[in-house]
């Protein structure tokens, strides 16, 4: 049986995933949604990343993998 790990993230690594992604992702708003705030009797919202120009929520992750890769990964594919 395989072990599962959880990566955590470092704060130097969502900021330099930060400045990779300026100009590449584009900000997308934060929507209210009622049916869940009141299902859940909070305040819910959703962040729209649907609304990316490639129409993709994964534009982030992976477009930070792909730009991560040195020259031989690269040409591994």
């Amino acid at each position: 049986m395989a072990v599962k790990t959880t990566y955590y993230p470092t704060l130097h690594s969502v900021q330099r995933a930060a400045q990779k992604l300026d100009g590449i992702a584009a900000v997308t708003p934060l929507i209210a949604n009622e049916r869940f705030s009141k299902a859940f009797e909070s305040n819910i919202f959703f962040k729209r990343e649907d609304l990316q120009p490639v129409r993709s929520y994964k534009i982030r992750g992976s477009y930070n993998k792909i730009s991560s890769l040195d020259d031989d990964e690269k040409l591994r594919g």
